[in-house]
């Protein structure tokens, strides 16, 4: 979900103003098209930043960006010496957690980044959780530091994601945090069966959802830790990307109808700023635009550095 940020960087500061379209349109192609579609289905979409605060405090499924809950859990643990980053994690516990073909190819592409011999440091894993958006990551650190870590922070119930993917398609009828112990256990990977997109989008409204001001706030104080913002600024060591103009952390998620990004930018001379936006209940084929055209992205990046745009979001929400 983050594959563009470092282009988004460097071109941001001149991307030109357009009119804004008066229906919601059917592709989510830029910022302009996002903007449009927040001003048609105020009621799907939740944003809030220094300024605006849409939805705030309606519980809403935010996909992977919760997984800054899961960072936040990790620095405190760290700081707290409950956990140390070099603490060695077998290959073969991190591949149990891992559920093939839900995660698009993020597992996958985290041990070809990292290319891990018989153990991977819990660091790394963070790193994958955070960069790769790998999903078993997240549930094999939800584990290492317990629940009641992640409930103290997001103020409600975090899963565990492959839990419930087994849950909902994968036929286990106990609880998914069961489910998912279960499956770790067996230590044999399986291949689930996915249904539709209709079916993947209802189950969307079941699975975790948090106040997006409360995810706001986290992320804030994420900003000022060593050990998260490390992990969040990863677009920084992109080719392209230049902090010296815009620094920028960040952790987007994607499910079937869902689309979610939670950023802060930071420019020379002027105050941090975090966002979080969500939206929700969106018809497959704009779903599959926005995915693709990383618009929303766009348009977090441009509320962030063009004054204008953002006071014609402002304005729409209103």
């Amino acid at each position: 979900m983050q594959s563009i940020l470092s282009m988004l960087l460097t071109t941001a500061l001149a991307a030109p103003m357009t009119s804004a379209v008066a229906v919601a349109p059917a592709d989510l192609k830029d910022a302009e098209s996002v903007l449009a579609y927040i001003r048609a289905h105020p009621d799907d979409v939740a944003l809030v930043t220094q300024g605006i605060s849409h939805n705030a405090d309606r519980l809403t499924p935010v996909a992977s960006a919760i997984k800054i809950i899961h960072l936040a859990a990790y620095a405190d643990a760290v700081r707290e010496g409950r956990v140390k980053p070099g603490e060695r994690v077998p290959m073969a516990l991190w591949n149990s957690y891992h559920l093939p073909g839900t995660d698009g190819g993020a597992h996958e592409a985290a041990l070809e980044r990292l290319k891990p011999g018989a153990s991977v440091t819990l660091d790394q894993v963070v790193s994958a959780m955070i960069e790769e958006s790998d999903n078993a990551a997240a549930d094999l650190l939800r584990d290492r530091l317990g629940p009641g870590a992640l409930r103290k922070i997001a103020q409600t119930h975090v899963g565990t994601f492959n839990g419930e993917m087994l849950r909902a398609f994968g036929g286990c009828t106990l609880p998914a945090d069961v489910c998912l112990n279960n499956y770790v256990k067996a230590g044999k990977q399986v291949q689930l069966t996915l249904p539709g997109f209709a079916r993947q989008a209802a189950w969307t409204t079941t699975v975790t959802r948090i106040s997006p001001g409360v995810l706001r706030g986290v992320l804030a104080g994420l900003r000022k830790d060593k050990t998260a913002s490390r992990h969040l600024e990863w677009p920084m060591r992109q080719p392209g990307a230049d902090p010296g103009k815009l620094l920028m952390g960040t952790k987007g998620g994607a499910l079937p109808g869902v689309i979610s990004e939670a950023t802060y930018t930071v420019r020379p001379g002027e105050k941090p700023r975090e966002t979080v936006l969500a939206l929700r209940r969106l018809p497959e084929a704009t779903w599959l635009s926005g995915i693709r055209s990383y618009a929303h992205q766009q348009f977090i990046v441009r509320m962030a550095t063009d004054s204008a745009f953002f006071e014609k979001v402002r304005a729409a929400l209103k």
